[in-house]
Protein backbone atom coordinates (compact mmCIF):
# COMPACT_ATOMS: atom_id res chain seq x y z
CA UNK A 1 0.00 0.00 0.00
CA UNK A 2 1.28 3.47 -0.82
CA UNK A 3 0.89 6.61 1.24
CA UNK A 4 1.75 10.02 -0.17
CA UNK A 5 1.67 12.97 2.18
CA UNK A 6 1.96 16.42 0.67
CA UNK A 7 1.53 18.47 3.84
CA UNK A 8 4.57 19.78 5.69
CA UNK A 9 5.43 17.92 8.85
CA UNK A 10 4.13 14.53 7.70
CA UNK A 11 6.55 11.71 7.07
CA UNK A 12 6.39 10.40 3.51
CA UNK A 13 5.97 6.66 3.14
CA UNK A 14 6.25 4.71 -0.06
CA UNK A 15 5.61 1.14 -1.09
CA UNK A 16 8.73 -0.97 -1.43
CA UNK A 17 10.56 -0.30 -4.69
CA UNK A 18 8.89 3.07 -5.29
CA UNK A 19 11.23 6.06 -5.64
CA UNK A 20 11.09 9.24 -3.62
CA UNK A 21 8.46 11.82 -4.39
CA UNK A 22 9.92 14.54 -2.23
CA UNK A 23 7.58 17.52 -1.97
CA UNK A 24 9.42 20.44 -0.41
CA UNK A 25 7.28 23.14 -1.92
CA UNK A 26 4.26 24.78 -0.31
CA UNK A 27 1.21 22.82 0.78
CA UNK A 28 -0.95 21.64 -2.06
CA UNK A 29 -4.63 22.43 -1.83
CA UNK A 30 -7.08 20.61 -4.06
CA UNK A 31 -10.44 22.24 -4.73
CA UNK A 32 -13.17 20.28 -6.48
CA UNK A 33 -16.00 22.35 -7.85
CA UNK A 34 -18.95 20.29 -9.12
CA UNK A 35 -22.49 21.12 -10.07
CA UNK A 36 -24.02 24.26 -11.49
CA UNK A 37 -21.93 27.29 -10.70
CA UNK A 38 -20.14 25.48 -7.88
CA UNK A 39 -23.24 25.07 -5.72
CA UNK A 40 -23.64 21.96 -3.65
CA UNK A 41 -25.98 19.24 -4.83
CA UNK A 42 -27.74 17.10 -2.27
CA UNK A 43 -27.23 13.37 -2.52
CA UNK A 44 -30.20 11.08 -2.71
CA UNK A 45 -30.02 7.32 -2.17
CA UNK A 46 -31.83 4.58 -0.31
CA UNK A 47 -31.89 0.83 0.17
CA UNK A 48 -34.83 -1.01 1.68
CA UNK A 49 -35.50 -4.71 2.17
CA UNK A 50 -38.52 -6.93 2.74
CA UNK A 51 -38.69 -7.73 6.47
CA UNK A 52 -41.59 -10.21 6.34
CA UNK A 53 -42.75 -12.98 4.03
CA UNK A 54 -45.37 -11.63 1.63
CA UNK A 55 -48.01 -14.03 0.29
CA UNK A 56 -48.70 -14.05 -3.43
CA UNK A 57 -52.07 -15.75 -3.88
CA UNK A 58 -53.70 -15.06 -7.24
CA UNK A 59 -51.74 -16.11 -10.33
CA UNK A 60 -51.28 -13.57 -13.13
CA UNK A 61 -52.19 -10.59 -10.95
CA UNK A 62 -49.65 -7.89 -10.18
CA UNK A 63 -48.98 -7.12 -6.53
CA UNK A 64 -46.89 -4.35 -5.07
CA UNK A 65 -43.80 -5.76 -3.36
CA UNK A 66 -43.30 -4.47 0.18
CA UNK A 67 -39.93 -3.27 1.43
CA UNK A 68 -40.66 -2.28 5.03
CA UNK A 69 -37.13 -2.09 6.45
CA UNK A 70 -34.99 0.89 5.47
CA UNK A 71 -31.29 0.15 5.57
CA UNK A 72 -30.48 3.77 4.75
CA UNK A 73 -32.30 6.78 3.31
CA UNK A 74 -30.13 9.73 2.31
CA UNK A 75 -32.24 12.72 1.37
CA UNK A 76 -35.49 11.35 2.79
CA UNK A 77 -36.59 9.94 -0.58
CA UNK A 78 -38.09 6.60 0.54
CA UNK A 79 -41.36 5.90 2.33
CA UNK A 80 -41.23 2.49 4.04
CA UNK A 81 -44.95 2.65 4.88
CA UNK A 82 -45.90 2.71 1.20
CA UNK A 83 -42.73 1.06 -0.22
CA UNK A 84 -42.40 4.00 -2.59
CA UNK A 85 -39.37 5.95 -3.77
CA UNK A 86 -40.20 9.63 -4.36
CA UNK A 87 -37.30 11.74 -5.65
CA UNK A 88 -37.22 15.23 -4.19
CA UNK A 89 -35.44 16.75 -7.18
CA UNK A 90 -35.24 16.20 -10.92
CA UNK A 91 -32.30 14.14 -12.11
CA UNK A 92 -30.81 10.92 -13.38
CA UNK A 93 -31.24 7.96 -11.02
CA UNK A 94 -30.18 4.32 -10.88
CA UNK A 95 -33.14 2.22 -9.68
CA UNK A 96 -33.04 -1.50 -8.90
CA UNK A 97 -35.37 -4.11 -7.51
CA UNK A 98 -34.76 -7.75 -6.61
CA UNK A 99 -37.50 -10.13 -5.52
CA UNK A 100 -36.96 -13.66 -4.23
CA UNK A 101 -40.00 -15.77 -5.11
CA UNK A 102 -40.87 -19.32 -4.05
CA UNK A 103 -43.88 -21.03 -5.68
CA UNK A 104 -46.14 -23.15 -3.50
CA UNK A 105 -45.49 -26.14 -5.81
CA UNK A 106 -41.99 -26.14 -7.28
CA UNK A 107 -42.71 -29.16 -9.51
CA UNK A 108 -45.03 -27.14 -11.78
CA UNK A 109 -43.43 -24.86 -14.42
CA UNK A 110 -44.06 -21.18 -13.74
CA UNK A 111 -43.06 -17.69 -14.78
CA UNK A 112 -42.38 -14.75 -12.48
CA UNK A 113 -41.98 -11.12 -13.57
CA UNK A 114 -40.70 -8.10 -11.63
CA UNK A 115 -41.39 -4.56 -12.83
CA UNK A 116 -40.17 -1.14 -11.81
CA UNK A 117 -43.00 1.33 -12.32
CA UNK A 118 -42.94 5.11 -12.45
CA UNK A 119 -46.31 6.74 -11.83
CA UNK A 120 -47.97 3.38 -12.54
CA UNK A 121 -46.18 2.77 -15.86
CA UNK A 122 -43.74 -0.13 -16.28
CA UNK A 123 -40.29 1.22 -17.21
CA UNK A 124 -38.11 -1.86 -16.57
CA UNK A 125 -38.88 -5.55 -16.15
CA UNK A 126 -37.42 -9.03 -15.98
CA UNK A 127 -39.08 -12.40 -16.52
CA UNK A 128 -37.85 -15.72 -15.15
CA UNK A 129 -39.21 -19.09 -16.20
CA UNK A 130 -38.65 -22.25 -14.17
CA UNK A 131 -39.57 -25.80 -15.11
CA UNK A 132 -39.68 -28.60 -12.51
CA UNK A 133 -37.26 -27.23 -9.95
CA UNK A 134 -37.97 -29.76 -7.20
CA UNK A 135 -34.28 -30.47 -6.72
CA UNK A 136 -33.07 -27.07 -7.94
CA UNK A 137 -30.44 -25.84 -5.43
CA UNK A 138 -30.92 -22.11 -6.15
CA UNK A 139 -33.58 -19.56 -5.29
CA UNK A 140 -35.53 -17.61 -7.87
CA UNK A 141 -34.26 -14.07 -7.34
CA UNK A 142 -35.67 -11.92 -10.13
CA UNK A 143 -33.74 -8.69 -10.61
CA UNK A 144 -34.34 -5.65 -12.75
CA UNK A 145 -32.58 -2.33 -12.81
CA UNK A 146 -32.42 0.75 -14.97
CA UNK A 147 -31.20 4.32 -15.20
CA UNK A 148 -34.06 6.80 -15.34
CA UNK A 149 -34.58 10.52 -15.78
CA UNK A 150 -37.04 11.27 -12.98
CA UNK A 151 -38.92 14.35 -11.93
CA UNK A 152 -39.35 15.48 -8.34
CA UNK A 153 -42.50 13.84 -6.97
CA UNK A 154 -42.51 10.81 -9.31
CA UNK A 155 -43.74 7.62 -7.61
CA UNK A 156 -41.37 4.68 -8.16
CA UNK A 157 -42.49 1.20 -7.04
CA UNK A 158 -41.74 -2.51 -7.59
CA UNK A 159 -44.41 -5.02 -8.65
CA UNK A 160 -44.44 -8.80 -9.12
CA UNK A 161 -46.64 -11.22 -11.02
CA UNK A 162 -46.37 -14.99 -11.39
CA UNK A 163 -48.27 -17.79 -13.06
CA UNK A 164 -48.13 -19.71 -9.76
CA UNK A 165 -49.11 -18.78 -6.21
CA UNK A 166 -46.30 -18.63 -3.68
CA UNK A 167 -44.39 -16.29 -1.42
CA UNK A 168 -42.09 -13.31 -1.74
CA UNK A 169 -39.41 -14.14 0.77
CA UNK A 170 -38.01 -11.72 3.29
CA UNK A 171 -34.45 -10.49 3.00
CA UNK A 172 -32.05 -12.88 4.77
CA UNK A 173 -28.48 -13.96 4.12
CA UNK A 174 -28.27 -15.53 0.67
CA UNK A 175 -31.83 -14.54 -0.23
CA UNK A 176 -32.31 -10.98 -1.37
CA UNK A 177 -35.53 -9.03 -1.66
CA UNK A 178 -34.54 -5.39 -1.96
CA UNK A 179 -35.33 -2.02 -3.56
CA UNK A 180 -32.68 0.63 -4.07
CA UNK A 181 -31.94 3.86 -5.88
CA UNK A 182 -29.30 6.55 -6.07
CA UNK A 183 -28.98 9.87 -7.86
CA UNK A 184 -26.10 10.52 -10.23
Amino acid sequence: MQFYYYKKGKEQKFAEGVGSHDKKEKDINVVINCGNGGGEEESAAFRAVNGDVQTYGTPDEFVKVLFQVEQFDIGNVYNANTSTFVPTEDGIYFVGGTVTFFPNDSTIPYRARVEIRVNGVSVAADNDFFNNIESFPYVNAINTSTVLQLQAGDLVEVFLTSTAPGIIDRNVSGISTRFEASKF
